[in-house]
């Protein structure tokens, strides 16, 4: 192999592994959320689960779906205030080991 050919396998490889798990801008293939998610309020004795799933490769905003107690599964904006209320008093409530 000649060193052309070593250096440039190795700049690619470089590449390869420094692109791995960078999301590409506009491109939301992965997301569960729809662009623009409810900011509508959930009473929050009708919830039965709160998911937060941060950004990350997968999506580039953060995500919060709500199912309720019948089923229904619906993505909350994380910026409305009640949303926000809700997992700050979700996390006061967990159970400390």
């Amino acid at each position: 192999m000649t060193r052309t050919t070593a250096v440039m396998t190795a700049i690619l490889l470089l590449c390869a592994l420094a692109a791995q798990g960078i999301p590409i801008p506009g491109t939301q293939g992965r997301c569960q959320c729809p662009e623009n998610p409810s900011s509508n309020f959930i009473a929050p004795r009708a919830i039965m689960n709160l998911q937060y799933i941060p950004k990350g490769s997968h999506c580039e905003r953060q995500e919060i779906i709500i199912t309720k107690k019948n089923g229904q599964k619906f993505c909350v904006s994380p910026d409305a205030k009640w949303v926000k209320i809700i997992i700050r008093s979700k996390k006061g409530s967990r159970p400390h080991n």
